[in-house]
């Protein structure tokens, strides 16, 4: 037997077996890393990624390994994992400048501010003056203002639009001018914005900001395709649902609306915004069912107040208040409340104003409470829009004779009787009233007057007492027109013979 090995031959033994074995090891890390680059120049990022996930496998403690791979995430725009392997990359080195430099990137990218400035004061703790770090640094805060900037805009537009709805009366208002600020808000800091995305392109607070914007000029279709992009992204992105099922409200998809608040939810079941608006959406549909159920019913007065208790939800919804309004007119219109129908009707066209129904009924429904003026330029005017239809044609027909039936003389309310009076009632306050204003029954001062009073008494009563004339009389005909006619006799039933005045009954 020989003499045993010394135990320093042993530990030369050893380290040749570990160079023997690393040295493969090392080889094939070199292969990947040379792999994953050719890959990822050739823009050809998951396998890229691939090739240097095997490296790391097989040498973990690589910095630079970590950074490659993340370039490879951020290509692919998997921000999260890229940040994580930056985040492994400066753990490993603690003084590994480009780690720094590459996450602060990436935290500015996604304005992550804060964190950011962190990473570059860092790097110019290790190496003072170093320019990428300053440059960056400064950049960086030069991005936090314009996002500071936009964040001010949204608020003061939210506000603004908060006040609005604060003020609002019981009346649709027209809407167009406040979309009209909103998008003017929105135009103003629109540069501010570009140039926040040119420094931070991956800033999901920018984004949501934008949409609120939108949201306050009502430009509902781009706030559910910019929020759309944003929880494709990142599903739990919650305030973009919220937003999300907000503008879907307000584009009449209730169901739409209520899913997201629902998805919102299910990740936090406590966030206030989506529970509120949750539950305002089924308030609002509960109450517009009832309403809704009440007028088909003809139950008028429960109709009236479920209408006014959905409107009062959400003054603000243009599309959905938009029946709500024609159905309160109606209620009110059978309830004989006419102004209120007339500020309803009123109401539907400011949402609407090409609604045809809405035009019909606000029209009957003026002559209904006697606004005759009104009725006949709102009838002419909706024939001028609705030429070629008959029914506006009838209408308007209607307006006019009714306008020209309240310019002449109302020979029921001089006679002081209802226009459904009989014969007899008809003749006993002729009777009455021609005692009372006989030109022969009054002193000299008051003779003038009295014979004018008793001239439109005996007026009325010739037209009333003759089923003929007061049949044409009801129906709006001008009497005059008629005069000469066979059955249409002149004078007055009693006479003015050589100026002294006689009358006689029956």
């Amino acid at each position: 037997m020989g003499s045993p090995a010394s135990p320093r031959a042993l530990c030369l033994w050893a380290l040749l077996g570990l160079i023997a074995y690393l040295e493969p090891c090392l080889a094939d890390v070199a292969q990947f890393l040379k792999l994953g680059d050719t890959a990822f120049s050739n823009s050809e990022y998951t396998s890229a990624i691939r090739h240097y996930s095997s490296a790391i496998d097989l040498q973990s403690t690589v910095p630079l390994l970590y950074t490659k791979r993340a370039a490879a995430y951020i290509s692919l725009r998997s921000l999260s994992q890229a940040l994580r392997d930056l985040n492994k990359a400066v753990e490993l080195d603690a003084g590994f400048v480009q780690g720094y430099i590459h996450r602060g990137k990436l935290q500015r990218q996604m304005c992550a501010y804060d964190a950011a400035d962190r990473d570059f004061q860092r790097v110019l703790e290790i190496k003072p003056g170093q320019k990428v770090a300053e440059q960056e640094l400064e950049r960086s805060r030069a991005a936090r203002s314009k996002y500071e900037a936009v964040q001010r805009a949204a608020a003061q537009a939210e506000a603004e639009r908060a006040a609005r709805a604060a003020a609002q009366g019981d009346q649709a208002q027209d809407d167009a001018s406040r979309a009209q600020r909103g998008a003017e808000q929105l135009d103003r800091i629109r540069p501010t914005l570009d140039s926040l995305y040119e420094d931070s392109p991956d800033c999901i607070k920018a984004q949501v900001l934008e949409a609120q914007l939108m949201f306050t000029a009502e430009q509902y279709e781009n706030v559910v395709a910019i929020t759309g992009r944003i929880v494709k992204a990142d599903e739990r992105q919650l305030d973009a649902l919220v937003l999300r099922g907000k503008a879907y409200f307000y584009l009449f998809d209730h169901d739409m609306a209520k899913r997201h608040f629902g998805e919102a939810l299910k990740y936090d079941p406590d966030h206030q915004g989506a529970r509120k608006e949750f539950n305002k959406v089924k308030e609002y549909d509960r109450k517009r069912s009832r309403a809704e159920r009440a007028l088909e019913a003809n139950d008028y007065e429960e109709a009236e107040r479920y209408f006014v208790d959905a409107l009062h939800v959400d003054y603000d919804h243009r599309r959905g208040n938009e029946g709500l309004w024609l159905g309160l007119c109606k209620s009110r219109s059978q309830l004989g409340r006419h102004d209120g129908a007339v500020t309803a009707c009123g109401s539907v066209l400011i949402l609407q104003p090409g609604h045809r129904e809405a035009k019909l009924l606000l029209v009957r429904t003026l002559l209904a409470a006697e606004r005759f003026d009104e009725a006949n330029a709102k009838a002419r005017e909706f024939l001028g829009q609705h030429n070629n239809d008959g029914e506006f044609h009838e209408l308007a027909r209607e307006a006019d004779r009714k306008l020209k039936m309240s310019k002449r003389k109302d020979y029921y309310k001089i006679l002081g009787v209802s226009k459904d009076a009989g014969d007899r009632e008809i003749k006993k306050a002729y009777r009455d009233l021609a005692k009372k204003y006989h030109p022969d029954k009054v002193s000299a001062d008051e003779r003038e007057a009295s014979e004018k009073q008793f001239r439109e008494i005996a007026e009325a009563y010739e037209i009333l007492s003759d089923d003929e004339k007061r049949h044409a009389y009801d129906n709006g005909h001008d009497l005059e027109e008629n005069q000469g006619h066979p059955g249409w006799g002149g004078g007055f039933p009693g006479g003015f013979p050589g100026g002294h005045f006689s009358f006689r009954f029956g």
